[in-house]
């Protein structure tokens, strides 16, 4: 199988392509230079010919210390309509499946229960409602141009070269001090680069896969002590937890003004995965605690 991906620099492009390399299928990577000039482009070099599927991972995510004046278009302009341009050029290439790495976040931010992809959407943010935007813009171009559309929304992805929040996590796991977080009993969905990886490659091919949304994890839903605890262990490090009320814990990260974070260590978020098990008979490749493990290594 022939493949064209975008985004092939950034964190989970990277792996799927380590991911390719010992696999049966032929991968060309897609640049944003070069989906302009092949947009331009009356006839296309070989290499960019008989491609069965493309895959865009190119995306605006989430920016640690946002600098746009205008965050919301900072964020349309990559995820509408730089992806609109990767489907037309999808289009040209007559290329038969498009599969789009979306996010949770087009769910929402929080759960009281596990997200299913038959819930109604509810972004809160300007990278979520893109994301949503997106979804929408391409099911309209793919049904129009007779392209298979296939959208995965994995939650907060890991792995090696982890960066953001949970790079940060893990720097605070490997201190030698106690955390206050062992009463905290949330639960929320993470997924593996070897998890995320693997689903894709099956999204690229699975005859079921064609016009479906799917939700994505790796099947294991931890409160945020057992995230602490998985880490120091797998660190060979002593869990150091001592309990406060998550409530005291919450308005704490409101006086030092991280509210968002205090969001994602106390809130839940869970997905439930039985649709991606259930029609395309995938099950996660590895435990949470092994792709900590791996995560670790780095």
């Amino acid at each position: 199988m022939k493949l064209l991906i975008t985004g092939t620099s950034g964190f989970v492009g990277q792996f799927l392509q380590k991911t390719l390399a010992g696999q049966a299928h032929h991968a060309v990577t897609l640049s944003r230079g070069t989906t302009e000039d092949l947009l331009k482009a009356e006839s296309y070099p070989g290499v960019y010919q008989q491609v069965d599927t493309l895959i865009h991972l190119a995306g605006r995510a989430h920016v640690m210390h946002e600098t746009a004046e205008d965050i919301y278009q900072a964020y349309a302009a990559v995820n509408i309509d730089y992806t609109l341009k990767v489907a037309e050029l999808a289009r040209r290439l007559k290329i038969k499946r498009f599969v789009f790495l979306s996010s949770v976040k087009v769910n929402g931010e929080a759960s009281s229960q596990p997200f299913t992809e038959a819930d109604t959407p509810a972004p809160l943010d300007a990278y979520g409602q893109t994301k949503l935007e997106a979804e929408t813009a391409l099911k309209a171009f793919c049904a129009a141009n007779d392209m298979e559309l296939v959208i995965i929304r994995p939650p907060l992805i890991y792995g090696p070269g982890v960066k953001a929040n949970f790079r940060q996590l893990i720097k605070l796991c490997l201190l030698p001090l106690p955390l206050p977080f062992a009463a905290v009993h949330n639960k929320r969905s993470f997924i593996s680069l070897d998890n995320l990886a693997d689903f894709i490659v099956l999204c690229s091919w699975h005859p079921k896969a064609a016009g479906q949304t799917f939700l994505i994890s790796d099947g294991e839903d931890l409160s945020t002590a057992t995230l602490i605890k998985t880490i120091r262990q797998a660190s060979k490090k002593h869990s150091l937890l001592i309990p406060l009320p998550a409530g005291l814990l919450t308005v704490l990260f409101k006086l030092i003004g991280k509210s968002s974070l205090a969001l994602r260590l106390m809130g839940s978020l869970q997905v439930d995965i039985t649709k991606a098990k259930t029609l395309l008979g995938w099950q996660p490749k590895i435990s949470f605690h092994e792709g900590i493990v791996r995560t670790l290594k780095e």
